[in-house]
């Protein structure tokens, strides 16, 4: 299958682009701002499918509006037609089509020829009114004010929010690209005329910032990642961190058992750390009264000891890293772990809690 996609090297189009190449069925046709109208010719002579996401949107001179929008679309139906192509057309509209401005008019305008287009040749149209849509890849400074946020708070640019009440109705371009993907096997979701992303978010713009400063805020700490919003938020938010930022050094504390090193905290689910242990020596030696924590033995043979601190039942497990399993330690049990093996001891460690120094639910049993 030959697919073109039009503003090829923009937000939307980078990203369907990345979809569209896990299908080594589909040969992708790009167009953008460097392509010709040779190009333009010579990949509708063939193409199956056609995504049609250029235009403008924040152009230096309105006139752009209507030389981007309508006029280029009015010369791909023309070639289109020119070839004798009658493949399916998606178009990229906006809800602005429905406002009385000039961006909105150029949409709208862009819309009704595609659709006259369609019923005067017997071709099925999708057209897509996106709401603000946000993810990685996408220009900030410019019309999308996710980009612009993540932007300049990963890198200690200022902002401004002039009403923080004020909702915004978003899409993440994962999810925008999955629906569009859809449209080659005619499973697009329709509605009053039009296709839409079925997965959508209305949020405040104090409430989008806030998240977005917590994540800037964050060091070790990773955010509530089972909230849909948050996790695509938080990796729109990554892809714009400076790349000196993406490597952070983290607090290792050092002994003569080994040492300890805190790895990920949540606000939600609390700690992953790790530890190494020497050979022949023992860490532990105390229980908890809320706090569990989860074991693997990641490099190592160790023998875990639990003590019940009331009827002083005992349970002995060895566990090591040729077989990859998982003890969790229940509250009121003193613990003990002993490296049995010749090499260091490397332990992954879940706690449900995060470690607080001055209440850390920590205690030696009595003898």
């Amino acid at each position: 299958m030959k697919v073109l996609v039009t503003g090829s090297n923009g937000f939307v189009g980078k990203n369907l682009i990345g979809f569209l190449n896990l299908n080594k069925d589909i040969e992708i046709y790009k167009y953008d701002r460097n392509s010709t109208l040779k190009d333009l010719n010579e990949y509708t002579k063939d193409c199956n499918f056609v995504y049609h996401l250029a235009g403008s949107n924040r152009p230096k001179d309105v006139s752009e509006y209507h030389k981007d929008n309508v006029a280029f679309t009015k010369v791909l139906l023309d070639t289109l037609k020119s070839n004798n192509n009658k493949c399916p057309i998606m178009i990229s509209s906006s809800i602005q089509a429905s406002l009385n401005n000039d961006y909105g008019k150029s949409k709208k305008l862009e819309e009704e020829l595609v659709l006259k287009y369609g019923k005067d040749n017997n071709i099925k149209i999708f057209i897509y009114r996106f709401y603000n849509i946000f993810g990685k890849w996408c220009k900030p400074n410019y019309n999308s004010v996710i980009a612009t946020w993540c932007y300049n708070i990963a890198n200690g640019l200022e902002i401004k929010i002039d009403d923080k009440s004020r909702k915004l109705t978003l899409c993440y371009i994962d999810d925008v690209c999955i629906e569009l993907l859809k449209c080659l096997n005619n499973k697009e979701h329709r509605k009053d005329g039009f296709c839409y992303i079925p997965k959508s978010y209305t949020k405040t713009l104090g409430y989008i910032y806030k998240l977005i400063k917590s994540f800037k805020d964050s060091n070790i700490y990773v955010p509530i990642t089972g909230n849909d919003f948050i996790k695509k938020l938080y990796s729109t938010y990554i892809s714009y961190i400076p790349y000196e930022d993406i490597i952070v050094d983290l607090e290792k504390h050092k002994d003569d058992r080994g040492c300890f090193c805190e790895l990920v905290r949540t606000t939600k689910n609390g700690q992953i750390s790790f530890s190494t242990t020497y050979p022949n020596v023992v860490r532990g030696g105390h229980y908890h009264h809320t706090k569990i924590e989860r074991f693997i033995v990641v490099k190592g043979k160790a023998k875990i000891e639990l003590e019940n601190i009331i009827d002083h039942s005992k349970h002995i497990f060895e566990v090591s890293s040729d077989k990859l399993q998982y003890v969790t330690i229940p509250p009121g049990y003193n613990h003990i772990i002993n490296n049995i093996g010749n090499d260091e001891l490397v332990l992954i460690i879940w706690a449900n809690e995060l470690y607080d120094k001055k209440n850390p639910d920590t205690y030696i049993m009595e003898e």
